[in-house]
């Protein structure tokens, strides 16, 4: 299970504030943390309105100067993506070229020759997907673009798209569904989600996740943005991967109650 570090993100309130207030230690504190907790990529999100190609510049730097995993560049803006590709150090993940008009249009021609993976959000001119043929369709559309643009099916990461299930109760259940059915399909790609867009506007939303993590990695995801300080959202994962058969031998599990984990 591949791991993304979701805490850098100006959605949320302490990386806006350090951005405020330039405030590079809290930013690779952050950055340090999820490094140590096991985090195989760190997410850079510069959602500062009006700032983010400055912001995202100076998340790069920061990060990268704190820890050596490689970057997960979370923008929907092309002069913020271009300046995290000219800094990055190593491959990063491209998070994300959707199927609108005006995304993969302004992103594509900035990726091609370039060494990364690409998210392949399937959102598209019409919205968000609702149904699995929805998402079959998005994903057709965008798998062929990026495959114009260069990148073989090995190094995309499709993100079906997480819709809260607090405005449409059949959300979890057709996001599951639809793994199986993309995998079917493009057997060579990877998946991807932001775990908690499940339960967003609902109580107890920790233990939603946790339970939605198990599920979605039954079901095929095998990479996922989630924050890995969160000790009881990685022991869902390392006791899930270990039930999967995709943790020889128990390893990973053994390594993470002998770290105290599971404590």
């Amino acid at each position: 299970m591949i791991v993304v570090g979701e805490l850098i993100n100006m959605t949320r309130s302490k990386p806006r504030q350090a951005w405020a207030d330039r405030d590079g230690e809290a930013i690779a504190q952050m950055a340090r943390d999820q490094a140590e907790a096991g985090a195989d990529y760190i997410d850079v999100n510069s959602g500062a309105p009006g700032e983010e190609a400055a912001c995202m510049e100076w998340l790069v730097n920061v990060v990268q100067d704190a820890v050596d995993l490689p970057l997960c560049i979370d923008t929907t803006n092309p002069e913020a993506l271009e300046r995290a590709l000219a800094l990055a150090k190593a491959p990063p993940i491209i998070n994300s070229v959707s199927g609108e008009k005006e995304r993969w249009t302004a992103f594509l021609p900035l990726l091609k020759g370039v060494s990364c993976k690409v998210v392949a959000l399937l959102v598209g001119d019409g919205g968000l997907p609702k149904t699995v043929q929805d998402r079959l369709d998005n994903a057709a559309f965008l798998i062929d673009k990026l495959g114009e643009a260069g990148f073989a099916e090995e190094a995309v990461f499709i993100d079906p798209c997480v819709i809260p299930v607090s405005t449409d109760n059949t959300a979890g259940s057709v996001f599951l569904e639809s793994i199986p059915a993309l995998k079917e399909r493009w057997p060579d790609v990877h998946f991807i989600a932001g775990l908690s867009n499940i339960s967003f506007g609902l109580p107890a939303r920790a233990l939603m996740n946790r339970g939605f993590l198990a599920l979605a990695m039954g079901a095929g995801l095998d990479a996922a943005i989630l924050n890995p300080t969160d000790r009881q959202i990685v022991q869902v994962l390392l006791s899930t991967e270990a039930i999967l058969g995709k943790d020889n031998y128990c390893r990973r599990y053994i390594k993470g109650f002998r770290k105290g984990l599971f404590a």
